[in-house]
């Protein structure tokens, strides 16, 4: 009879503690130490050898495995099944499970903490060390989005108790003397700058070179508040960001008389030649600001008279009048010509002409087409990376600055900081869009805001007192107004693209040439060019996809169907650097590939769906995206017929694949086992073959060595009768992995070998590097440094120049395990740590049993080398290691 489920959490961010509904669970010193060392190991197993080690330190007495064994019971009483016994060795089972220490990675929230890290037991310092490093650094963001929010007050009482605690810490020192000056407490700047200078004295330190500048700053009180210009609007809202594209507009401006900022509508042209013009408004004799938004009739020089308080004379065209009053130095800025665009340029080219001093600024969806006219194209603020949440990118500061406004001073709190990231990164940073969502909260939550962007264009809504401001909808419909036709129809169609696409894709979906309307859309900044490729920013896409008539829609989702179809009916190249630029033009293709898909599935033809689903298996795989990569093929499966095809076996064999990649090995056995069923249903024999590998890999994964064997020796003997070569080494490869895993290292050897000879009779790189990293995981075992060395090394530069990120965890924990057999167990520990957390956020764990043994093995030996500081180090260490810098060093040693 099983233990009851209890539901419990677990604590460590302070005295390590287990709740239950009913409270903390009084747990005695030793089964309180041996939680710990569970919870540090995050669901993995941790062997008994390093538990003993871990609650002894200074050696495990004769009784230690009888005591612990009676410590594993007491554990279990509490938190029930969810302590459970692995191979050589215990783990606890974290799924599901409330854990203070995970909620905290994942939303950097300070309030979780209660003390220190793994307070009160002498275990898991590393696992600590780690954790008190995530907390500086979330102080850190908190602090600095505070700031940025114009929560000084609160950001420097905070900030205060923690410098107290941490006197040395300049980041945190330097924020709350920026807090404590924007507060209007100065002198308290200064006080906390001389307090970090005698602390860090006591240590033989002095400040470092911002927290000097930061003193010298307070001290000459340098400005922080907008100094209007004479001539240019005072702005009502705080201008964030653009500093790298305010320094290169100012430098143009500086070389040429004529300079038109051009990007689509909402992303801050406006605002940037106002700042542009406040910052170089003192080199200049005059600056004047001509709004031509709400010109529509008349001529443009009366207009610009008007704004330019000059005067008409009577008998003098307006013209001459003001090009006489425009002596000296000035500056002209014609605001949004788009509509107007052939008068716009007219006037500039006759005032250029007149005025020798004079220098002009336009902003245009598209440019002016002048002789000497310097285009700067403006796009949207920066936006954090991909699952980054960056607080100090120009998007995130902007919806932090807007958001406190809509609050009553409430900025962003850290937990919405990933939610705020990802809604800038969806609305492409675009200023407008940006400052209309957080207007939105005012009534509605950040989240709320994120799951009605896919109605964006209803969301994106205000009350400016400009009419193309108060709705992104209006704002693009005052562009696709001034568009032709053709330019209409493509804009309309390019909607079904879900992000970039070239010419030949433009011309699928427009069904002909696409060449002319769309550079005409690229000129008018609807459509972006860039790298070679094109995109429309989201909110376009979304406006594009409203206008697109039903007809119309499945018109251009059927070309591009067919358009995918045919572009993946091709396999993979296993050239280096092919392979490479294939893998490159998927990734950026990925979400328009997917969007197929999903039309296919819902709307066209399912067979269609399930061909491309399965022919992109191989990138899911290389980017590491087994989980969507099965969802797709999932989808395609059960949305297609179940009869025996050569497809529906070539979509199985990829769905097993996945999913043993990702560690399901039950649903990768019964995939693979109705993949061979559907192959010998229809007498396939290269696809038995290829089943048959698959199977013998999952057995393989699932100790299951008799099953594995024999799928493999059913394979060796099929490709032989074949004489298909390829299918040949791939199984003599994959069963030499099993006969290793056996221990039957002579057999194993020559089977390997045998692969290596075949793939590279094939050129077949990838797997070359398979059969290379097994060989050189028998040499080792074998005591065979140097050879082992030599193998492994290669298979890591043949897995780099093919851009296949697995193997190159599988070639640098291999490198790894030698380095620590060789002597340097800090530095193999630090590479074993950096690829488990790649496998992680790869999800990609390995399944070979021998692999992972042989793994634990070499941490365990490592750890017990370097002891408990050094250990904990190490891991710091890893951290800030990334995969790409780690490879480079193994390649260039």
């Amino acid at each position: 009879m099983g233990w009851p489920e209890v539901r419990v959490r677990f604590e460590v961010l302070g005295p390590v503690r287990v709740c239950t509904d009913d409270g903390e669970v009084a747990l005695p010193p030793k089964p309180r130490a041996l939680l710990a060392v569970l919870l540090a190991a995050g669901g993995r197993p941790v062997t008994v050898e390093r538990l003993l080690g871990e609650l002894w330190p200074d050696g495990a007495p004769a009784t230690a495995g009888a005591t612990l064994q009676m410590h594993v019971s007491a554990l279990r009483k509490v938190v029930g099944e969810r302590m459970q016994t692995a191979p050589g060795g215990y783990r606890l089972d974290l799924d599901g499970a409330s854990f203070d220490a995970a909620e905290f990675e994942e939303s950097g929230a300070l309030d979780l903490w209660r003390g220190d890290a793994y307070e009160g037991v002498n275990v898991a310092s590393a696992a600590a060390a780690r954790l008190h490093e995530l907390r500086s650094a979330a102080r850190l963001k908190w602090a600095r989005q505070a700031l940025d929010a114009g929560r000084h007050v609160a950001a420097g009482a905070e900030l205060a108790g923690w410098v107290a605690k941490q006197p040395t810490d300049e980041g945190l020192v330097r924020l709350l003397m920026l807090a404590l000056y924007r507060s209007g407490r100065a002198g308290e700047a200064l006080g906390a700058y001389d307090k970090a200078v005698v602390a860090l004295a006591e240590l033989d330190a002095r400040p470092g070179a911002e927290l000097d500048a930061m003193a010298a700053a307070i001290r000459r009180q340098d400005p922080t508040l907008d100094r209007p210009a004479p001539g240019v609007p005072a702005q009502r809202s705080r201008f964030i960001g653009r500093r790298r594209e305010l320094d290169r507009v100012i430098d143009l401006l500086g070389t040429a008389r004529l300079l038109t900022i051009a990007g689509p509508g909402g992303a801050g042209k406006t605002r940037l030649s106002l700042e542009l013009a406040r910052e170089v408004g003192t080199e200049h004799d005059g600056v004047h600001v001509v709004e031509l938004a709400e010109h529509r009739e008349g001529p443009l020089s009366v207009r610009l008279a008007a704004a330019t308080g000059i005067r008409e004379e009577p008998g003098t065209p307006v013209l001459d009048t003001v090009a006489r009053q425009f002596t000296g130095r000035v500056l002209v800025v014609l605001d949004n010509c788009e509509h107007v665009r052939a008068e716009a340029a007219e006037l500039a080219d006759a005032l250029l002409a007149a005025c020798p001093g004079l220098r002009l600024v336009a902003t245009s969806r598209e440019p002016l087409g002048l002789p000497g006219e310097v285009i700067f194209t403006l796009g949207g603020l920066t936006t954090p990376a991909p699952g980054a949440d960056d607080p100090h990118t120009d998007a995130v500061r902007l919806l932090a600055d807007r958001v406190a406004a809509a609050r009553g001073g409430a900025g962003l709190g850290p937990a919405e900081l990933a939610v705020a990231a990802e809604l800038c990164r969806r609305l492409d940073g675009l200023p407008l869009a940006i400052e209309l969502a957080a207007a939105r909260l005012r009534a509605l939550p950040l989240a709320e805001i994120m799951s009605r962007l896919d109605r964006r264009l209803d969301l994106l809504t205000g009350t400016s007192p400009v009419r193309r401001h108060q709705t992104m909808r209006a704002a693009i419909d005052w562009g696709y107004e001034l568009l032709d036709r053709p330019q209409q129809d493509l804009l309309r169609r390019l909607g079904v693209f879900a992000g970039g696409f070239d010419l030949a894709a433009a011309t699928e979906v427009y069904g002909e040439d696409a060449l002319d309307p769309l550079t005409q859309l690229a000129d008018r900044s609807m459509v972006e060019w860039h790298d070679g490729r094109y995109r429309l920013i989201e909110t376009i896409r979304a406006y594009a996809r409203e206008r697109l008539g039903v007809e119309e829609r499945a018109a251009a989702y059927a070309g591009l169907v067919c358009l995918w179809e045919r572009r993946l009916a091709e396999p993979p190249p296993a050239d280096g650097p092919a392979h490479t630029a294939w893998l490159a033009g998927l990734a950026a293709d990925h979400d328009t590939v997917v969007a197929a898909i999903d039309w296919a599935l819902r709307e066209g033809d399912a067979g269609q769906g399930l061909t491309i689903a399965t022919a992109m298996w191989w990138y899911w795989w290389v980017a590491g995206r087994m989980a969507e990569g099965r969802s797709w093929l999932g989808r395609a499966l059960a949305a297609t017929p179940p009869e025996a095809s050569a497809l529906r076996g070539r979509a199985l064999r990829a769905a097993a694949a996945l999913a043993r990649n990702s560690g399901d090995l039950v649903e990768a056995r019964r995939l693979g086992e109705q993949c061979l069923a559907t192959f010998r249903e229809i007498d396939d024999r290269n696809g038995v073959i290829a089943a048959l590998n698959n199977l013998l890999i999952t057995a393989q994964g699932q100790e299951d060595y008799p099953a594995s064997l024999e799928f493999g020796y059913e394979a060796l003997r099929i490709a032989g009768e074949a004489g298909d070569a390829r299918m040949a080494a791939a199984a003599a490869n994959n069963t030499a992995g099993t006969l290793r895993c056996l221990g039957r290292l002579d057999e194993a050897e020559e089977l390997f070998a045998q692969g290596l000879a075949g793939f590279r009779a094939l050129q077949d790189r990838r797997g070359e590097a398979a059969a290379l990293t097994n060989l050189s995981t028998v040499d080792r075992r074998r005591g065979r440094s140097a050879p082992a060395r030599a193998a492994m090394r290669e298979a890591l530069e043949i897995y780099t120049s093919l851009g296949i990120a697995e193997g190159q965890l599988d070639a640098v924990e291999g490198l790894a395990q030698l380095d620590i057999l060789d002597g340097d167990a800090a530095g193999g520990l630090r590479l074993l740590v950096l690829a488990e957390r790649e496998r992680t956020a790869l999800g990609a764990p390995s399944f070979t049993p021998d692999e992972i043994a042989d793994r634990e093995q070499a941490e365990t030996m490592a750890r017990t080398i370097l002891g408990t500081r050094e250990t904990a180090q190490i891991y710091r260490e890893a951290t800030s290691l990334t995969l790409p810098e780690a490879v480079a060093a193994l390649l260039a040693g």
